[in-house]
């Protein structure tokens, strides 16, 4: 089975702007929540003295949600490339 690496990678690339965007709306109503939880899945107790960085403008919503499509889109394609490649051995 072929795959389109372009339309995988924009498949990937979108999903993760929904998820981004969702986890951002989750962020501006239960900021202490969602940061807790963001702590226990990189294996921390707290994020401690980082924790009033964690501000969300609308620039930071802006800049985070075209890096977390492009590069989503990147990782996506690249592995559609060589899902073919390897298919074709």
């Amino acid at each position: 089975m072929k795959v389109d690496p372009h339309k995988l990678g924009l498949a990937g690339g979108l999903t993760s702007a929904i998820f981004f965007t969702g986890c951002s709306v989750l962020m501006q109503f239960w900021p202490a929540k969602i940061i807790e939880m963001s702590a226990a899945l990189f294996h921390l107790s707290s994020f401690g003295p980082l924790i009033e960085y964690f501000n969300l403008s609308p620039q930071i919503f802006v800049s985070g949600l075209i890096q977390s499509a492009v590069y989503s889109y990147i990782y996506f394609y690249v592995l559609g490339y060589i899902l073919n490649r390897v298919h074709k051995r």
